[in-house]
């Protein structure tokens, strides 16, 4: 079963979403933390009590914590949004993807918070995932609370969003069973926490026609 983390995975490297459903290492981001410190505030707590989940979880990250919590913004536009669960799970046996989704609202959409905005409108990697969770959660519409900047949008997804993510799904399937795709190259193969285990395993002819 692909995860909807698998495709943005894929979009930022087709290898390093091979390594990530493959080696299973842990990889805990900012992002993590974001996402304690959104579900915490939501439900009526604070950051200190975001601290604690994110430290029970993951107790080697705490800095990652700290550098989070000083950029995390919260909007009142947040308030007009009222929540009615968190951290809902869904999965679609049809499509083979699964994932939580960090809140669904009473308005009959879902809600899930991101980091920063990345520029007028939303990226491929961003529309990809949020049409990944509209596929498994049967929700249409949805909101998206960019973290560090306190924006709150609201989001649709289309048939070229959809048709696209397919044809992502079709080569995660391909991924998921073995097959070892060509990776990007740039400066974020320096920062990837699977650079010793890609550079041991040389690009195949077949993989170039991926």
């Amino acid at each position: 079963m692909i995860k909807i983390g698998d495709i943005t995975s894929f979009i930022t490297c087709p290898r390093l979403a091979y390594f990530r459903i493959h080696e299973k290492r842990e990889y805990v981001s900012e992002y993590h933390a974001v996402r304690e410190i959104f579900l915490s505030i939501r439900k009526g707590y604070d950051h200190e009590w975001a601290f604690e989940r994110f430290s029970t979880l993951y107790p080697d990250f705490r800095d990652v914590f700290i550098s989070a919590s000083s950029k995390f913004r919260y909007s009142e536009d947040l308030d007009k949004i009222k929540p009615k669960e968190w951290e809902v799970f869904f999965e679609s046996k049809k499509l083979g993807i699964r994932g939580v989704v960090d809140e669904i609202t009473e308005d009959g959409r879902y809600l899930v918070v991101m980091l920063s905005r990345g520029g007028e409108d939303f990226t491929f990697k961003e529309r990809m995932r949020l049409t990944a969770i509209s596929a498994i959660s049967g929700l249409k519409e949805g909101y998206v609370y960019y973290a560090y900047d306190g924006l709150l949008l609201s989001f649709r997804d289309s048939r070229k969003d959809r048709y696209n993510m397919l044809k992502i799904l079709e080569k995660l399937r391909r991924i998921e069973k073995g097959f070892l795709p060509e990776g990007k190259k740039g400066e974020r193969c320096n920062l990837c926490e699977f650079k010793e285990v890609c550079e041991a395993k040389p690009e195949t002819f077949a993989s170039r026609f991926f």
